[in-house]
């Protein structure tokens, strides 16, 4: 496959907020798959460290589609400076791969 995709990682206080941002990246065709896992977060935040659970967002999609992502993360999120990690996918199942593909708009 020629299209290259992507793992971007963020993290939300809760799950209703990371449902919400689900919901609008899956409805506009700009992720094919987004699962959630609880964490335990600490952090330097305002010079002391910081605790808090957190709820992992990992979103399947194209590289192409990043800057988009990126933008809908920044718009919908309620942390000053919310974390938005992107990874490259190098390799994977190419029957898996396909179905990312499939479920992304082709327009974009």
């Amino acid at each position: 496959m020629k299209e290259k995709f992507i793992i971007i990682e963020t993290t939300y206080p809760n799950l209703a907020k990371a449902k919400n941002l689900a919901k609008i990246l899956l409805t506009k065709k700009l992720a094919a798959c987004v699962q959630f896992s609880p964490i335990k977060s600490m952090y330097f935040w305002e010079e002391k460290i910081a605790n808090s659970s957190e709820i992992l967002v990992s979103i399947k999609s194209k590289n192409s589609f990043y800057k988009l992502i990126e933008k809908t993360i920044k718009e919908h999120h309620d942390y000053e400076i919310p974390q938005i990690l992107c990874i490259d996918v190098n390799q994977g199942s190419v029957p898996y791969l396909k179905w990312i593909a499939s479920k992304l708009d082709s327009r974009k």
